[in-house]
């Protein structure tokens, strides 16, 4: 057979058959042939994308969601690329059936002839309330950061809100509109971060004039920070925790197995901690140490611990003779309940005890609630010409604040809280550092952080303005506002001879009355007799007792008790009676009945009914119950009415007669004639 080399027929391809046969050359060729041929195209399925929802809107929306709306609809537009009367008929069904059905109502029939401006503006007409600027921009001024949420979340809805306030001014030169939304984007989410310590580190930084993405990054920075810390403290504090975890572990499982059997011999050597003989172990069980150790049930002298000998006590610190408690004794004067403690030899006992106070007039003790601790309302304020005057330069904003301020006249310096100090634009860095060192009354030491100069001032009921300026000191350990001896000095709560027993004359005659009257609320002024104690009854009538006399005397006896009986004034209150107290006569038996629901009353004797009951409270005949005292008799009020159809006030007392006894008065009989 013939040989030959056959080359490739392609361009620029340099294959060429081995010199074989011509039948050989012709396969290897057509072999050859096959590479060149066109690799078929690879079908490559495409990712499906999520089907673009539908936006939509209902009626009685507001500005912000229609910007929404139109917002999400245009985003909704580009994504489906629908035209024509398909994008009417789409921008239609984005409405729910209500607004639907009221937009076919108002154009009269179907809206899929229009365009899509006027199907927007039909639906705007009845899905938007219009509402003034003023009104949004309120609203704008009045959110707030919930608790929680993220600075960038708070910017975002301030920012939804502000683009419907048209924050827009035209300029004077060229008469274009000036947008400043973003000036009082910041301005808003300054005001309504709810960090109030963010806040503070806001308004102090030395920056005031940054933008509002460099205001959402420094408190994004500050909520990031405190974020972390916390975490990093419930990481130590998780340690700490799995470190004691571990280590009462370990003690739990020496106590059980040294409770499991006797010691070890080689512990039987040590000496015992309680009692420093040897033989039992050096820290037995309690039922090995029981059996064995001398020392069990043992009273300690310097620890008055049981169970070791005075010369193995281990205590560093002696314990001083008891006393009564400072906390105890003073919490008497603030609270309602004390405790009084008796102390015996050999046992101890504790009788709870009410507070009580003394009455003079019965002389007897009655169950009472302290009396409020005593504050009052002044107006408090640091002002930057005291600060010169030593020196001292502030840069906060201060500004003044009423606040109620506790008068406590064993203060020697004015103390204030933390709080306090920054209602009045005092930062703590702003506090002036002091050496001074502060007790408490139950001689614990007070940490004082520094100090600063404010002005108290207030007024008295003249209306004439009383100032003082102190140097106060602040503390963490309280929130209040306390003022010192001097400072009440100054303001003319008290005199300058304070204490001073005294100095102030009560007349037991004018008592009763005045005392009285400034706690009834009874300040009116009249033309009424003074209200006084029945006078003595008269010795003898100046006129014969005959019936042509009559009106003559009782004439005379309405002006001989014209200040007393006959005196029916309701602008003085009555005065106390003088003498032994009322004895109510009940068995020792009787159980307590009280009642806490009023019998209901007319409706057009209520106004009577209060009148009267306010007025018998102002004059002294009623008192109310104290707050806090528990009831045991309470009985019903019951209205009836008078021949002149007033009400008349009267008590059911029919389960208090079921327990009472009764004296039998003595009457004395004259003879007729």
């Amino acid at each position: 057979m013939p040989t030959a080399i056959i080359n490739c027929p392609i361009d620029g391809c340099p294959y060429a058959t081995p010199d074989v046969e011509a039948v050989v050359a012709a396969a290897l060729i057509t072999t050859h042939a096959t590479t060149h041929a066109a690799a078929p195209p690879q079908h490559v399925t495409a990712a499906r994308p999520e089907k673009v929802k539908r936006p939509t809107i209902s009626s009685a929306g507001t500005s912000e969601e229609w910007s929404y709306f139109q917002s999400r609809w245009s985003d909704y537009v580009e994504a489906t690329r629908v035209t024509g009367k398909d994008k009417i008929i789409q921008l239609l069904e984005c409405c729910d059936d209500e607004l639907r059905k009221d937009i076919t109502r108002m154009a009269g029939g179907t809206l899929t002839n229009k365009t899509e401006e006027e199907v927007l503006a039909a639906i705007k007409r009845l899905a938007v309330r219009e509402e003034n600027t003023m009104v949004a921009r309120v609203t704008l001024h009045n959110m707030h950061q919930d608790h929680d949420e993220p600075i960038r979340s708070f910017g975002a809805r301030l920012r939804g809100q502000a683009a419907v306030c048209k924050f827009l001014i035209k300029c004077t030169n060229c008469d274009h509109d000036v947008n400043y939304t973003e000036p009082v984007i910041c301005d808003c989410v300054t005001k309504g971060l709810v960090d109030s310590d963010i806040q503070l580190d806001l308004l102090g930084d030395n920056n005031q004039t940054m933008t509002l993405e460099e205001t959402l990054k420094f408190v994004e920075a500050k909520e990031s920070g405190k974020r972390s810390a916390s975490r990093l403290h419930e990481s130590q504090m998780h340690g700490t925790a799995a470190a004691s975890s571990s280590y009462r572990r370990d003690m739990k499982k020496a106590m059980k197995e040294r409770a499991s059997g006797p010691p070890k011999k080689s512990d039987k050597k040590e000496s015992c901690h309680h009692c420093g003989q040897s033989g039992h172990g050096m820290r037995s069980h309690t039922n090995i140490r029981k059996k064995e150790c001398p020392a069990f049930g043992h009273t300690c002298k310097h620890c008055d611990k049981q169970n070791h000998y005075n010369h193995m006590c281990q205590s560093k610190y002696k314990p001083k003779p008891s006393r009564t408690s400072t906390d105890e004794a003073e919490g008497a004067v603030f609270d309602s309940l004390c405790t009084m403690t008796t102390y015996d030899p050999v046992n101890d006992k504790s009788i709870t005890l009410d507070h009580h106070m003394y009455n003079q007039l019965s002389d007897t003790w009655t169950r009472q609630s302290s009396k409020p601790q005593p504050f009052v309302q002044l107006t408090v304020g640091a002002y930057s010409a005291d600060y010169d005057r030593f020196g001292i330069e502030l840069t906060s904003k201060l500004r003044t604040s009423v606040i109620p301020c506790m008068a406590d006249t064993g203060c020697q310096s004015c103390l204030a809280s933390v709080k306090v100090i920054q209602r009045l634009g005092i930062r703590p860095q702003d506090l002036i550092p002091v050496k001074l060192k502060m007790h408490a009354a139950n001689n614990k030491g007070i940490k004082i952080l520094g100090a600063a100069i404010l002005r108290f001032t207030g007024k008295d009921k003249n209306g004439t303005t009383l100032e003082t300026r102190q140097i106060t000191y602040v503390t963490d350990s309280s929130d209040r506002l306390f003022l010192s001896k001097e400072a009440c000095i100054h303001l003319g709560m008290i005199t300058d001879n304070f204490p001073t027993v005294g100095e102030v004359n009560i007349q037991p005659s004018t008592h009763s009355v005045s005392d009285e009257q400034s706690h009834s609320g009874l300040t009116s002024e009249c033309d009424c007799p003074r209200r006084e104690l029945p006078p003595a009854p008269p010795r003898q009538v100046p006129f014969p007792a005959t019936m042509s006399n009559r009106d003559s005397m009782q004439q005379f006896l309405v002006d001989h008790y014209k200040s007393s009986t006959f005196n029916t004034c309701e602008h003085q209150p009555l005065p106390m009676m003088e003498g032994p107290p009322l004895q109510l006569m009940i068995a020792t038996d009787a159980k307590p009945v009280a009642h806490h629901t009023p019998i209901p009353e007319p409706v057009h004797w209520q106004d009577d009914v209060k009148a009267g009951l306010d007025r018998d409270v102002r004059l002294g005949v009623l008192e109310p119950v104290p707050v806090g005292e528990p009831v045991t008799w309470c009985h019903r009020m019951v209205i009836c009415a008078k021949k002149n159809g007033k009400p008349r006030r009267t008590v059911d007392m029919q389960s208090l007669n079921q327990h009472a006894t009764r004296e039998t008065p003595h009457t004395v009989s004259f003879p007729s004639g």
